[in-house]
């Protein structure tokens, strides 16, 4: 998206959700604080992909304070209210690009979407948290499915997921089973699995261009953890700002993953290897 600009200042007291960051371009999506406490620094820090960008310092307090957003509902709310809703919400995609997601469900007018397929497919080898949230909370992510649907006018639901998770396979059959309008599709265990254009080619059978978009396929390609954070926003009221995360390798000895839910944006991979066990070995 476009960056945005810090809507607070150091000594500033935080509720968890409020908005401290945001812009007004169309690709803006603001960030909300993961914790509630007081603004210590902003300051240029090192994040993934070896970039220093400006970061907002938070020192979280046990308050515990929230600031939460107006209930809608998607399905009798115009659909400007419902992708407003989406933005405010600074929900991006949670597979790793990052892409807002208000942008992705509203196409070009030309464009008339048929098919939302949820990339279930845990592209890398030895991900699992986005096979953990089928299983753990079933019915919130085909919640989030369908709003979805309402929101960009898809007619089917796919979820595309490999065979090999036979659990959540199982757990998506049963919350799919009285709805028409919703599928699943079995993925092969290949790599790389989890591109869109993949997806689209294994579920729809369209081969697009590396330079086509999912829309020219009629369809919108979303994570399924997405699909989750979508429902917190309009269930929940709850912004954007934690994210579901899989720490595995030769760790503490063994290769077995660690699953962390709803892990505050702004925690440090190092803390999550730590909380794993740490590092076996030389780094």
């Amino acid at each position: 998206g476009a960056p945005n600009t810090p809507v607070v200042k150091a000594g500033d007291l935080v509720a968890k959700g409020q908005i401290i960051a945001t812009g007004d371009k169309f690709m803006n999506c603001p960030v909300h604080s993961s914790v509630s406490g007081k603004v210590k620094k902003l300051q240029n820090c090192l994040v993934t992909g070896n970039q220093e960008v400006p970061c907002i310092i938070i020192e979280a307090d046990d308050e515990n304070r929230t600031q939460f957003m107006e209930p809608i509902d998607p399905f009798t709310s115009d659909f400007n209210v419902a992708i407003a809703r989406i933005k405010d919400a600074g929900i991006v995609g949670m597979g790793g690009a990052s892409f807002p997601a208000h942008v992705k469900l509203n196409p070009p007018a030309d464009k008339k979407i048929e098919y939302v397929l949820i990339n279930a497919a845990e592209c890398e080898p030895l991900l699992h948290h986005n096979i953990d949230q089928i299983v753990d909370n079933t019915d919130m992510t085909i919640r989030g499915l369908k709003y979805v649907m309402e929101i960009c006018g898809a007619e089917k639901g796919i979820f595309a997921i490999k065979a090999k998770n036979e659990k959540a396979v199982d757990a998506l059959v049963e919350g799919c089973k009285n709805d028409n309008s919703l599928d699943i599709h079995l993925l092969p265990d290949i790599y790389p699995m989890g591109e869109e254009r993949a997806v689209i080619r294994e579920v729809l059978g369209i081969l697009l261009q590396p330079t086509d978009l999912p829309s020219k396929a009629d369809a919108v390609v979303i994570n399924v953890e997405t699909l989750l954070r979508v429902a917190e926003a309009i269930e929940l009221k709850k912004p954007c700002f934690s994210k579901n995360v899989t720490v595995v390798g030769k760790l503490n000895g063994g290769t077995d993953p660690h699953v962390f839910m709803d892990v505050p944006v702004g925690t440090s991979v190092k803390e999550l290897i730590e909380m794993s066990g740490g590092i076996d070995g030389d780094y």
